[in-house]
């Protein structure tokens, strides 16, 4: 069933649904072809990147999110009760889809008043960062999905 997905800021596409816009991180795909005489454009959908650290691997499971980059591209996109409940003691949870090996995962995503940054916690560890074999220096990419109200993750290279 092909649905209507919207990249962040931009515009759009219809893809099948299972097949979240994944591949774009790929080299051979880094042009979209449009279909117009303009040809393509080169459109990374990744707009939150991070370099892992020690400290989004280690015991606290917890994923931490630049805040800039969260409140211009994702809080912006919520729905004003998901935010308010993002802004809550307890979080909330929301789906994580991991498009590389095409699995939904809950995690908990707040805001920490204490270090004024936002997470993704709960089973980050161990869905995440064990499973994937994550290691310090690789590099992910997220988006929120608005139409979904869901993150989109990908391993976008190890670390060397």
């Amino acid at each position: 069933m092909a649905e209507t997905l919207l990249f962040p800021s931009l515009f759009a596409s219809t893809r099948e649904e299972q097949h979240l816009p994944c591949a774009l991180n790929q080299a051979e795909h880094r042009g979209l072809d449009l279909g117009l005489s303009l040809g393509s454009i080169d459109y990374d959908p990744w707009i939150i990147k991070k370099k892992l650290t020690v400290s989004d691997l280690g015991e606290l499971s917890r994923l931490l999110l630049p805040k800039s980059l969260t409140q211009k591209h994702v809080l912006r996109f919520m729905n004003k009760s998901l935010n308010e409940r993002v802004h809550s003691s307890n979080g909330e949870l929301v789906t994580v889809y991991d498009c590389d090996m095409k699995t939904k995962h809950e995690l908990v995503f707040k805001y920490w008043p204490s270090s004024k940054s936002y997470v993704l916690q709960a089973n980050w560890k161990k869905e995440f960062v064990n499973v994937r074999k994550l290691k310090e220096g690789d590099q992910i990419g997220l988006y929120w999905d608005a139409r979904r109200s869901i993150f989109v993750f990908s391993l976008l290279k190890r670390a060397d």
